[in-house]
């Protein structure tokens, strides 16, 4: 399993030929001597993401186990030196093999030392290496990131997203069928018309994923169908999530993504999972398949009180951490009533927008506002006779509150830009995470509506409460997700189980059934083993990692302020990297991927510590 990754610094740039071996010409040799945007780069593909190694004239890079190599990848079919990439000064790229078990090969047969083109493959171990040049005349982005970098760039694009109020898209991108070639050949081409800021990384096998900022949903849509077709790929499609329309945490984006992926064609090539009239809310009719698998006595508790109040009409507060399950629970009830016939339409009160969020719980009048061109039905209108439900409720503005409230004494609503009353026959079922008596204090949340709505309270466990359904909820996962993409996956051996089941799952079920589905893109026999999990959860797991982490950042305090979650979050990526290396700082700096001496001041300004070290004053 790949570890850990380190980059070498600047050189070269952009050009991309075939797979044939042969010497760079002098038109080409001297295009990279005199472009001062100009890299060439070595494109480092391992079995969960990739990464970009940049190339000096005159200077060997060496890849290899050990720490002492130029890029370091804990990957057992590398040898600790294993082989070498020079670019000289007339523009050629050599690699060499440098005494190695498992040998260097290149098209096919194995070398010793041999010149390169660009565009073309080497590999060594189960490590595949592909040699290119870039610009950044185009405004491309600079590298590729591991899955795990990825991530990391993708909680901290959320948080920045929330605190600014600002749009973030999210994409998964693979080759429709199983005729389209691996994500290495066209990862440069596709780099090229990404812009700086956006990130992209090797999220499977045959499937990249990119984080795009400052777009939403409809702005991605356009922006990924132009690159794809601005490289020539039609057998390229994308699935399209942004924040706050499809969630609000990484997991989130990553299943809408997903889902939206598997459902593009050749003729919809980019695929995003429309709200149905506004954004975050979606309807449904009940199924009478399936069930909630669990035998965790909590959550038994929790279904047996949802039963026994199916027929009746009371208000129901679920209360438990994202992605632990409130909307499926909230879905049984809705299976389990009277009103099973009529649809249960979920609301996501965090995803829609301030200014609209009477007009869509409640309706619009033609003219109510700019844009209202016709008169609009609201969620309320729309679930007649069925469950309305309001996740996040505690997202709800001061406004919305007090619109909200009068519905539930009055069973009536009143559409935007109208006076008349209408009765509406709907069962309220709301959920949230927050703490709402704590935010009644604080002034954020009405205490009438509190009341109201807490008839009748139910809290939901979070997975790591259910030890016990860890494993039965992990084959279900398992068999749903390959029903759906025909992959040939029987079972979970019991050593990643057993990882499974001591993961503390800070996302819940959402996080376990996306950690399911990637390991189903990288599994390459019948099982899903150890190495197919992600590399977050398997250190978190290991015996020897536990308490010396931070706290997790989905239990972070409500009330701190952004630049103290922001610190808190990089302390705990820095923690786990230095505790990874044994403290070797220069190790931990190669795996990150930053210069030493920021890891040092880093180090010095978070006042992080090695365990029984005698602490460091910090510097602010």
């Amino acid at each position: 399993m790949v570890m850990s990754v380190a980059r070498r610094s600047d050189g070269g740039m952009v050009k991309n030929s075939g797979d044939q071996t042969e010497r760079t010409s002098p038109e080409e040799a001297a295009e990279l001597r005199q472009s001062p945007f100009a890299r060439v780069t070595v494109l480092l593909y391992q079995r969960d993401g990739a990464t970009t190694v940049y190339l000096r004239a005159g200077v060997p890079v060496v890849i290899g186990r050990d720490a002492a190599a130029d890029v370091c990848l804990d990957d057992r079919s590398l040898s600790r030196k294993h082989a070498s990439f020079l670019l000289s000064e007339d523009g050629s790229v050599t690699i060499e093999d440098l005494g190695s078990t498992n040998g260097t090969w290149v098209g096919g047969r194995r070398v010793t030392k041999q010149t390169i083109a660009f565009g073309a493959e080497a590999a060594f171990g189960s490590v595949i290496a592909s040699v290119h040049t870039t610009t950044r005349a185009d405004g491309g982005s600079s590298s590729i990131l591991g899955h795990e970098q990825l991530r990391m760039v993708l909680d901290a694009e959320l948080v920045r997203a929330r605190f600014f109020g600002r749009p973030l898209g999210f994409a998964l991108m693979r080759p429709l069928g199983n005729d389209g070639a691996p994500p290495r050949k066209w990862i440069p081409l596709i780099q090229q018309r990404l812009r700086p800021v956006d990130q992209v990384a090797v999220y499977g096998r045959d499937t990249l994923e990119l984080v795009i900022p400052e777009m939403d949903e409809a702005q991605a849509q356009r922006f990924l169908l132009a690159v794809i077709d601005g490289i020539g790929s039609p057998g390229l499609v994308c699935g399209v999530a942004s924040s706050p329309v499809s969630g609000r945490s990484a997991d989130e984006l990553v299943e809408a993504a997903r889902n939206a992926m598997l459902r593009a064609d050749s003729t919809t090539r980019v695929v995003s999972i429309p709200a149905e009239g506004a954004a975050g809310v979606r309807s449904s009719v009940a199924s009478r398949s399936g069930g909630i698998l669990t035998e965790n006595p909590a959550m038994r508790a929790a279904i047996q009180t949802l039963e026994r109040a199916a027929k009746s009409t009371i208000p129901v507060l679920l209360i438990g951490e994202t992605g632990s399950g409130k909307e499926v629970l909230a879905r049984h009830l809705h299976q389990a009533s009277n009103r099973r016939d009529a649809p249960m339409i979920s609301v996501n009160c965090g995803a829609i927008p301030e200014t609209l969020v009477e007009s869509t719980l409640f309706g619009h009048e033609r003219g109510a506002f700019t844009g209202a061109s016709q008169q609009q039905n609201g969620v309320f209108a729309a679930a007649s006779g069925g469950i309305v439900f309001l996740d996040e409720v505690g997202e709800l503005p001061a406004a919305a509150q007090a619109a909200l409230l009068r519905v539930l004494e009055t069973k009536k609503i009143v559409r935007v830009g109208s006076t008349k009353e209408l009765s509406v026959d709907v069962r309220i079922v709301a959920a949230t995470h927050r703490d709402l008596t704590a935010m009644v204090r604080d002034g954020r949340f009405r205490q009438d509506l509190l009341y109201r709505l807490n008839a009748l309270v139910v809290t939901v466990p979070s997975l790591r409460e259910r030890p016990e359904d860890i494993a039965p909820l992990s084959r279900r996962l398992l068999a749903e997700a390959t029903a759906e993409t025909g992959a040939p996956i029987d079972d979970i051996e019991p050593d990643a189980l057993a990882l499974l089941r001591r993961y503390r799952w800070p996302g819940n079920v959402r996080e376990l059934k996306n950690a399911i589905e990637r390991a189903l893109v990288l599994a390459d026999g019948r099982t899903i083993r150890v190495e197919d999990l992600p590399m977050d959860l398997v250190a978190a797991g290991c015996p020897d990692a536990s308490d010396e982490a931070g706290t997790p950042i989905a239990e972070v305090g409500e009330n701190e302020d952004f630049r103290t979650r922001v610190d808190r979050f990089e302390a705990e990526i820095l923690s786990e990297a230095l505790r990874r290396a044994d403290w070797n700082q220069r190790v931990a700096a190669r795996r990150l991927g930053l210069p030493l001496r920021t890891l040092v001041y880093k180090i010095r300004v978070l006042n992080l510590r090695r365990p029984n070290a005698v602490p460091v004053r910090p510097s602010r």
